[in-house]
């Protein structure tokens, strides 16, 4: 807050020195008087970007609005800043406020629009649902609360002798006119940053791939030094104005209003609804590691069927000498899995192995997501292994249950090899646990006996799907 009254201060003591330098008026007094005695002001602003021609723009935040309060009284800050694209679309909504040294800041909608815009083939998933609302985060790693203020401040940058050259008034209106290259980057910096909040944002987040640029980097690290900038300073009662428009020929054009009148602002209480940085990153990478699966799926081509009873995976009581038990640990928590009898039975690296010569059984245990998404990946990564001398690929129908906590799927090939292939694919989250259990079932068709087919019959029947069902279907695939 005392950074906030500085600059409030230091604004005040450059416009003395426009008094100075050789345009003292009444009027003027009045302005920088009337502007540093306002305890409590509400304020607000409104930023435009006009791009050259050929510069893309598409889906861009390029006008905002910012309406707030300011009380050095109470010593809280509170913004909503609005932004829309170039047909007067809204992108999304930022809510700041700051009291006591603390900041907040509402990011929900703002990685909403980078999501939507990174996923626009699909569409993302709500982050409000995802954040169980729309929750401010505490103090953010940078600062904001002086970007009402920051605009005005770029003048200090200025010589005196620039001002004095460029600095006219007429009937209580100050105007200022500066061109060449009398800015560096770092001070245009002030105009350019409720903009740049964007990528200021977005880089809390840790994409994975490069975070959004503001429109104005280019302007900001690389300006062009025939720049020009007009300041409009004027007074009404107990409204101060300040009109900036500053050109960066064959670049841009930025243009900003401000408005300051004194209010008398109650206190407002801090939110309540907060969260932690370190939550938040945490949140979002499992958020954005689930869009990714969703948009693998969806690019997938996998048809999907939500046809699928309920699977029973673990706990079977098992008769006959077709299956037998094998102790597994999923979710911190002992399972047993049915594997077959007369068979090499192993377990390792968190997985357990039943082979035979007709058949093999993979089970693992895996963190639990969308039962479609998971599955996925599987049968997609079958079919683009480069190593694999295999052809003659095709796939079933993925079948899902109503929640899609659990899934089944198939793909047959010609394995050079081993001859006709068929993998059966079962995932099921487990209860009470965060875990899914994954079954990988390899038929050799050649291979398969009497025997095998009621292995693979009775270990459907404790499943809940009728795995015998896909060999039916392999041999008409074949027969094709």
């Amino acid at each position: 807050m005392r950074k906030k009254l500085c600059t409030l201060f230091l604004f005040c003591l450059i416009l003395g020195l426009f008094a100075a330098c050789g345009s003292p008026d009444r009027q003027l007094d009045n302005f920088t008087r009337q502007l540093s005695r306002m305890e409590s002001y509400v304020f607000t602003a409104v930023g435009e970007l006009t791009f050259e021609d050929g510069i893309i723009t598409d889906n861009r935040p390029l006008r905002y609005i910012m309406v707030g309060t300011h009380s050095t009284e109470t010593e809280q800050f509170s913004a909503t800043l609005s932004y829309t694209d170039a047909v007067g679309q809204q992108l999304y909504e930022l809510s700041l406020f700051e009291a006591d040294g603390t900041s907040y800041i509402r990011f929900v909608p703002l990685f909403q629009y980078l999501m939507d815009t990174k996923y626009a083939d699909i569409g993302a998933n709500s982050m409000v649902e995802v954040f169980g609302g729309n929750p401010f985060l505490l103090n953010p790693p940078f600062d904001f609360a002086n970007l009402p203020l920051d605009l005005l401040t770029l003048i200090d940058s200025l010589d005196s002798d620039v001002i004095r050259d460029g600095l006219t008034s007429e009937h209580g209106s100050y105007t200022l006119r500066v061109t060449g290259d009398s800015f560096v980057g770092t001070e245009l910096y002030a105009l350019v940053r409720p903009f740049s909040l964007l990528s200021e944002i977005a880089q809390l987040i840790q994409m994975t791939d490069r975070a959004p640029e503001s429109p104005l980097a280019l302007l900001v690290h690389n300006h062009s030094p025939y720049t020009e900038l007009e300041l409009v300073l004027a007074e009404d009662d107990d409204t101060l104005t300040a009109a900036l428009s500053f050109t960066a020929p064959d670049i841009l054009t930025l243009t900003i209003d401000l408005t300051f009148r004194e209010i008398d602002a109650a206190p407002i209480d801090p939110p309540q609804d907060t969260i932690e940085v370190s939550d938040m990153r945490a949140i979002f990478n499992e958020y954005r590691a689930a869009q990714a699966r969703r948009a693998f799926l969806e690019n997938s081509g996998l048809e999907i069927v939500t046809d699928l009873p309920e699977l029973h995976m673990v706990g079977h009581q098992l008769g006959g000498a077709l299956l037998e038990p094998f102790e597994m640990e999923i979710g911190g928590e002992r399972f047993d899995v049915s594997v077959m009898s007369n068979a090499v039975n192993t377990s390792g690296y968190g997985m357990v192995h039943s082979v035979s010569s007709a058949m093999t059984l993979m089970y693992t245990a895996l963190d639990a997501y969308a039962a479609s998404e998971t599955l996925a990946q599987f049968i997609l990564i079958d079919l683009d292994v480069e190593d694999l001398d295999a052809e003659n690929f095709q796939r079933t129908d993925m079948r899902i249950n109503a929640h899609n906590t659990a899934a089944v799927n198939a793909l047959f090939y010609d394995d050079n090899h081993m001859g006709r292939t068929l993998r059966i694919y079962v995932l099921q989250a487990i209860a009470d646990t965060d875990q899914a259990l994954f079954l990988g079932i390899t038929v050799f068709l050649e291979n398969m006996t009497h025997q095998g087919r009621q292995v693979l019959d009775r270990l459907g029947f404790y499943i809940g799907i009728d795995l015998s069902a896909y060999l039916t279907i392999a041999a008409v695939a074949d027969d094709n």
